[in-house]
């Protein structure tokens, strides 16, 4: 495809930064050009289009957007219950290219039917789930999967507050992915009373504390304890306890206060016996730079439309599942939840972020 039309349904901060990432794209060569900007505040997103030198068209109803045609990449930034019915429609009008901000949808019967629907139209979709393509994460990865602190033991992420579908989602799909582990049972204490959502009445997403069972490809099973209280400031410290040392790192500070940081027992030692003594020593980790959510969206961007797709469809349905998981065991005063879900649990949809 030589040249890539694209449009962005939703121009909130998020959906600008969307239009920021085919911009990137534009000036790296790839070909995309935006056509088209849809938000329900249409006075806004004309204002916004004014000022740019490619004029794109403006309408409010993004089903105007999808039945007018000729958009090859769709950008999904809307909030997580209108997912499903906006990738649905694209899928009908065979958009080739589907970028959907998570949540991916509000339950896993949606999510599942969104990515069944898409197959079968020909239609590849992706969930942007940034910390998979954010330099700072990457490098963190490649260093865990290197043997930086040996198998992982305990996953430990303090967000704070935010909610455990808008932020805690993220954080949920992060641990996994550290070490290719797919998420097998939840067990979670949810805030009861939370405060009105930032975003409007009409959305429900809790915070609390979440506990995330993983199992690697190998049969390997650690545990994420994930902090996600409303009355903890936000922040994004994630620490991994492994056999062979404790790395830590933050994905969202600067450096040198968000710099990844790990010890670990040197190489020459790890042979031995692990009742004996040894004194781990500091590692040198490459930190890389703070959060760019605008590259790592360019990014996603551009794995969508290569070759080979990383398989975020598949992450963002399990990290829908394990945000419904939770909210399953809260109501059931934190028993564990097998995943994926399944019976009625597949069901229950909520107006997450």
């Amino acid at each position: 495809m030589n040249r890539i039309r694209a449009a962005v349904i939703g121009l909130g901060g998020m959906g600008k930064r969307h239009v920021a990432a085919l911009d990137a794209l534009a000036a790296q060569g790839v070909g995309v050009r935006t056509v088209a900007l849809c938000d329900m505040h249409v006075e806004g997103a004309r204002e916004f289009a004014a000022a740019r030198p490619d004029s794109p068209r403006v309408v409010a109803d993004w089903r105007e957007l999808i039945a007018a045609g000729g958009i090859d990449l769709l950008c999904v930034a809307t909030n997580g219950p209108s997912h499903r019915d906006i990738v649905l429609a694209a899928a009908q009008a065979k958009i080739p290219f589907v970028l959907c901000e998570k949540p991916m949808s509000t339950s896993g019967e949606s999510a599942r039917e969104m990515a069944a629907t898409c197959e079968a139209a020909g239609t590849r979709l992706a969930v942007n789930l940034c910390r998979r393509f954010l330099t700072r994460c990457l490098l963190f990865r490649q260093a865990l999967l290197d043997g930086l602190v040996g198998r992982p033991r305990r996953f430990w992420a303090i967000v704070g507050g935010g909610g455990v579908g808008c932020v805690g989602l993220h954080y949920f799909d992060y641990a996994g992915w550290l070490f290719d582990a797919r998420p097998v049972w939840v067990s979670a204490e949810l805030t009861k009373d939370p405060a009105p959502n930032v975003r409007g009445a009409q959305f429900f997403d809790p915070g609390g504390q979440v506990s995330v069972g993983f199992e690697c490809a190998d049969g390997w099973r650690f545990t994420g304890d994930f902090e996600l209280s409303e009355d903890v400031p936000r922040a994004s410290r994630c620490i991994v306890i492994g056999t062979e040392g404790v790395a830590e790192t933050d994905d969202f500070t600067p450096a040198p206060v968000g710099a990844a940081r790990a010890t670990a027992r040197p190489q020459d030692q790890r042979h031995m016996a692990k009742t004996r003594l040894v004194q781990p020593e500091p590692v040198a980790l490459d930190h890389g730079p703070a959060l760019d959510i605008v590259q790592a969206t360019a990014d996603c961007l551009r794995d969508l439309l290569g070759p080979n797709a990383q398989p975020t469809l598949l992450a963002g349905i399990e990290s829908v599942d394990v945000v419904l998981a939770a909210h399953l065991s809260s109501q059931n005063g934190g028993a564990r939840v097998a995943l994926p879900l399944s019976g009625a649990g597949l069901k229950l949809d909520v107006p997450i972020t």
